[in-house]
Formats: C-alpha cells, sequence, structure tokens
C-alpha cells in the first residue's frame, strides 16, 4: 500500500539499512539496502525510512531473514516532513551573509578612497593658492608649482583607478548577494518541504533474535553508458571498456557492488560508403501543385538542384546495395563479470572494484575489463569521396556481448581520433575503424573525358577514364580495398559500357560499384585505370554525368 502522509512519529522500531549494492540501467536503477536489527518475540513493525523521493514506490521489493521470523505485510508511504529544510536555509543564510560583508567591506574601500580624493581636491585648492602667492612674490619658481600639480594630478588618476576596480568587484558582489538571495526565498516561496519515501516491515519473531532486512526499490534520474579505448600496438588490439554512470537521485551511492545492465540501442560510424551513380534524360518540369486553387511552386536556390534532379540524389542515396563490400563498422565491449539478466533480454557486468557516486550529476568513470585481440589489419580508400586510406581492423569477439559506444583510437600511446562502436554479439566477427594513415596517398584524376563528333546511327559517345594511385610508404606490407563506380542508367535508350579496368577488379555488382584489393610491399606504388562509355540518341541530353 502506498500514501502520502505526514512525518510519523518515531512509534516503529528503526532498521538502519545502508546501500549495499546497485544494479544501474540506461534509465534508471536498483538500488538495494540491508540491515540487521533485534527483535523480541512477538510481532513487530520495523521502519525503514529516507528512501529518496524519486523512488518508484510501486518497485519496493523486501526480504526478512531470521530464525524462526515471518513476515506478515509491507507498507509503503510517500512522506511529507514536517520540519523546515534546517541545514539548507542555515547554509543558504550563511551564504547571504558571507556576501553581504563582502558588498559591505568593499563599500568601505571605495569611502576610503573618497575620502582620499577629496583631502586630495582640498591640498589641491590650498597649494594652488599658496603657490600661486609664492611665485607673484618670488619665493617659488614655475618648476615648483608645475611638480605639485604633477604629483596631485598623479595621486588623483591613481586614487579614481581604485575607485573603479571596488566598483567592478562590488557589482560582481551584489549579483553574487542577489543569488544567494534568491536561493534563500526560493524554498520559503514555493512552500517546499522535503519528501521522502518510507517503508514499513510488519514481521512475527517466534522467538528472540537478530532479523536481516533486504530492501529494493527502482529509482529513476540515473543512468550509465559505455566508453571504449582501442589501442593498436603491432597487430595486436588491446581494448579497455569504461563505463560513464551518473545519477541524481537525491542520494549518494557509496563504495558498493556496482552491476551495469546492458541496452540494444545501436548508433554508429561508418566508413564511406559509395552511392549508385545514375544518369538518364533531363525530365520535363512538373506542374505546380494546386493549394486551394492557387498554384504554389518553389524555385530553386542558386547552385541547388532542381526540384526532380533533387528527387533523384535522394532516391540515389537511399538505395540498396546488394553485394556492398563495404560493410557498416561493426561494434564491440567487454566487461568483467558477465551473466544473463533475469529476463533474458541482456546481459549485465559487475564492475570488479566498488565505485562511489554522487548523486550530483557529474559522469564518474569505471575500468569494466580489458582484452587483448589478434587484429587482421587492411586499407579502405574511396578516393572519388575522399582521398584517404583509413585503417580498419577485423576482429573476433570472445565470449562478451559488445555494446554500443564511442571509442578513442590510440596507436600506440599517440591518440589518433575517436569513432563509435556498434553491438556485437559473442564470437562473432567484426571490423574496427581505426583512424585514417596518412603514410598511404591515394589520388584520382580524370584522364580522359570525349565525346564524339561523327554521328553513327544517331548515337553519341561520351567517353570517361579515371586513373586512381595508391602509394605505400610505411616500411610494412599493407593490403588495401579501393572502390569506385560507373553510372548506372535509368533510361532504356542511354547505355553505359564498362570498357577497359587495369588490373581487372576483383568484385563488381549491379550497382556500378568497382572493388580493387591491392597488396602493396614497403614504398610500392600501384595504378588503377578504368574506362566507361556512355552512348545516348544524340538529340537527348544526358544528366547526372
Amino acid at each position: 500500500m502506498t500514501e502520502t502522509t505526514p512525518e510519523r512519529p518515531a512509534e516503529s522500531q528503526t532498521v538502519d539499512a545502508p546501500i549495499t549494492g546497485v544494479t544501474v540501467f540506461t534509465d534508471g536503477a536498483r538500488v538495494t539496502r540491508s540491515g540487521l536489527t533485534e527483535l523480541a518475540a512477538g510481532p513487530r513493525s520495523l521502519l525503514v525510512g529516507r528512501l529518496p523521493a524519486l523512488a518508484d514506490t510501486s518497485s519496493v521489493r523486501v526480504a526478512a531473514r531470521g530464525h524462526d521470523l515471518s513476515l506478515l505485510n509491507v507498507e509503503v508511504h510517500r512522506r511529507v516532513s514536517a520540519e523546515p529544510l534546517r541545514d539548507q536555509t542555515a547554509q543558504l543564510q550563511a551564504d547571504v551573509e558571507r556576501w553581504r560583508d563582502v558588498v559591505q567591506g568593499l563599500e568601505d574601500e571605495d569611502a576610503a578612497e573618497r575620502a582620499g580624493l577629496g583631502f586630495l581636491t582640498h591640498l589641491s585648492e590650498a597649494a594652488a593658492a599658496s603657490l600661486a602667492r609664492a611665485v607673484g612674490s618670488g619665493r617659488a619658481g614655475y618648476d615648483e608649482l608645475s611638480g605639485m600639480a604633477g604629483h596631485l594630478s598623479a595621486s588623483t588618476a591613481n586614487t579614481l583607478a581604485r575607485r573603479r576596480e571596488i566598483a567592478v568587484r562590488k557589482r560582481a558582489a551584489e549579483q553574487e548577494l542577489a543569488a544567494a538571495e534568491a536561493r534563500l526565498r526560493g524554498p520559503k516561496q514555493s512552500g517546499r518541504q522535503a519528501d521522502f519515501v518510507e517503508v514499513t516491515v510488519d514481521v512475527e519473531a517466534r522467538v528472540a533474535g537478530e532479523a536481516e532486512i533486504e530492501l529494493s526499490y527502482h529509482v529513476s534520474g540515473a543512468s550509465w553508458r559505455p566508453l571504449y579505448d582501442l589501442m593498436l600496438e603491432g597487430e595486436r588490439l588491446n581494448v579497455s571498456y569504461l563505463a560513464e554512470v551518473s545519477q541524481q537521485t537525491g542520494e549518494d551511492w557509496p563504495e558498493v557492488a556496482l552491476v551495469l545492465s546492458t541496452t540494444r540501442q545501436g548508433q554508429s560510424r561508418t566508413l564511406p560508403e559509395l552511392s549508385p551513380w545514375y544518369i538518364g534524360r533531363p525530365q520535363p518540369p512538373r506542374a505546380p501543385a494546386m493549394y486551394g486553387g492557387v498554384g504554389m511552386a518553389r524555385e530553386s536556390a542558386p547552385g541547388e538542384p532542381a526540384a526532380d534532379e533533387a528527387v533523384a540524389v535522394a532516391f540515389a542515396a537511399a538505395a540498396p546495395s546488394p553485394g556492398r563490400a563495404v560493410k557498416a563498422k561493426r561494434a564491440r565491449m567487454l566487461a568483467a563479470e558477465q551473466a544473463e539478466s533475469e529476463s533474458g533480454a541482456g546481459f549485465t557486468y559487475t564492475v570488479a572494484r566498488p565505485l562511489a557516486v554522487p548523486g550530483d550529476g557529474d559522469p564518474h568513470k569505471t575500468l569494466v575489463a580489458q582484452f587483448d585481440a589478434d587484429a587482421v589489419l587492411g586499407y579502405l580508400t574511396v578516393p572519388v569521396l575522399a582521398p584517404e586510406a583509413y585503417l580498419r581492423a577485423t576482429v573476433t569477439n570472445g565470449t562478451l556481448l559488445l555494446l554500443p559506444g564511442q571509442a578513442r583510437i590510440f596507436h600506440g600511446a599517440q591518440f589518433v581520433g575517436e569513432t563509435r562502436l556498434e553491438v556485437v554479439a559473442p564470437g562473432e566477427e567484426f571490423e574496427v575503424q581505426l583512424g585514417v594513415d596518412d603514410q598511404l596517398k591515394v589520388e584520382r584524376k580524370l584522364r580522359r573525358r570525349t565525346t564524339a563528333k561523327a554521328l553513327i546511327g544517331g548515337t553519341r559517345t561520351i567517353d570517361v577514364a579515371y586513373e586512381i594511385t595508391v602509394d605505400n610508404h610505411r616500411d610494412r606490407q599493407v593490403t588495401v580495398s579501393v572502390h569506385d563506380h560507373i553510372p548506372v542508367s535509368t533510361d532504356g535508350d542511354i547505355k553505359v559500357r564498362l570498357r577497359e579496368t587495369a588490373p581487372p577488379p576483383a568484385e563488381t555488382d549491379d550497382l556500378g560499384e568497382l572493388t580493387w584489393n591491392l597488396t602493396l610491399a614497403p614504398r610500392q606504388s600501384a595504378a588503377i585505370k578504368h574506362r566507361f562509355t556512355v552512348e545516348h540518341p544524340a538529340q537527348a541530353a544526358v544528366t547526372g554525368l
């Protein structure tokens, strides 16, 4: 039973039940408390109080253990404290008084400077009259008059500068004072009172003895996320799996056993992938859409594709690519002690070292596990999209479920970038992107683009040739997967023919993608040449080429 009532008087036997374990999910946590108490024979009400206000009262579970002990009933109450928040109010009041003292001190400093400035003004007037009489009677010269004037001017300037500096400090102190006063007024104006959850456990002991009370509850305001450090040493990949835990549940978690529950949501950052290259005839402009009898058509901005062309580009980007060789990057994760969750929908990881997590909302990191794996290294380059070679490692996962998360990449001790890992099942092979390797140079050049002038059978031919060069400046052999593509026609009268490839591609597909797998010795270069033609009716224009 759950109800909201004022704080009850201390009429039950109170059990001190500190936090002994926490299981953290991505959207909350399950907290376990346990405590021991001495019981006399007979029925008794035990009180476990001060659970945080964010605790879900319907999730409270209680177990009572002891010799000849029976658990009779459990009631959960949401209490409202009748006492003001004295400690908090006292602290806020102290802050207000402290900033008031600071403001008053600055006002006193400014008053002292004002007094000094008044004295300088009086001294300046008196000295000016006295020196003027002395100069007139010949007792003093103009040098003495000038020197006195310079001294008074410098003293006045210094005093004014100090007053300006005091004014700046005073404004900052007044802002802090206003904020402290607002914090002090806040609870009073809103009438807020401290609320919490209290659990009453009715038990009956046949004989006097010691009883252990254990309760658990779910609380919102907590989460965790996986992080990775991937360090490549030669052909070994060291994976450090970290967990970042944060919580604002209304209570601090001490150094107790911490369990992390997995999730299955994924989001990946992948290597460049080619989209089909479509060409075709220009489409006639569509009639403007009619709304309420009025034609409304959007004009393309300068440099923006026309509406029909924009639709074609969107379709090309979204079209599936069967047999695609460039696979989405798979993720990975690790854990110290792994077990299937109670629901069977995921895994839980028990952190080897207890971690204290204050309820301040700040992230707190802990190491879950580390492991080494043999890495099969290779490079991928898509020079039509980026003239770079991406290092990737193919690794076989062990017995751990690897979860989605951000990963920092290191080559030895040198940080080279970040990537994101997706979920990987135990025993599954996956790839990890390890950044760009600048010791492999990639270049793609247009070597030919001609249009035949002679018309044979009313057909015009466009001849296009590209050359891709890959230079290995490393001292070891490397394998490089090179991807390029040729156009794909969406019009039956427009024919695309692959005329030459040197060397022949290892893979081709129906959407025009070509893949070469190169093995380069140290300091070796290789060139890939491919040429295609586009044949179309002479009277028809070709778009997308």
